[in-house]
């Protein structure tokens, strides 16, 4: 199936100031080329476990990060797959949904997940001149 990707093309939305993607989606599958994300004006910061076979690094976060202007690409190593970003699952959801809930030996999601959220913290607060109050 061919998908059409000139709808796409021009989406600057002025309220959006940072993006912080996770395991990106088939970029060049959309259209977005060396052209398109060269003109991305806001700072951005893409992570993907190196081991997704969704969607692969090389084709997808590596090709975005190597042409949007200062993005910052954090790849997750070892077998950290696309899974890696849903939440954790119950009994219930590892038995009906292994492929998603089940992750490679010495993969920590929780881990990962406080990993991510504290990268996701820091790159807002930096890039959106956040001051947060400590707490009491």
């Amino acid at each position: 199936m061919r998908v059409d990707a000139e709808p796409a093309r021009d989406v600057r939305d002025n309220r959006v100031k940072a993006a912080f993607a996770m395991a990106p989606g088939d970029i060049q599958g959309f259209g977005m080329d060396e052209a398109g994300l060269r003109q991305m004006t806001v700072p951005a910061y893409i992570i993907v476990g190196a081991a997704d076979t969704a969607t692969p690094p090389k084709e997808n976060a590596e090709f975005a990060a190597k042409y949007i202007p200062h993005a910052k690409l954090d790849v997750l190593p070892g077998q950290v797959s696309h899974e890696i970003f849903d939440n954790e699952c119950d009994q219930v959801g590892r038995d009906n949904y292994p492929d998603a809930c089940i992750d490679a030996p010495g993969v920590d999601r929780a881990k990962l997940h406080e990993h991510i959220g504290n990268a996701a913290l820091k790159f807002f607060d930096t890039n959106l001149n956040v001051k947060r109050q400590k707490p009491d």
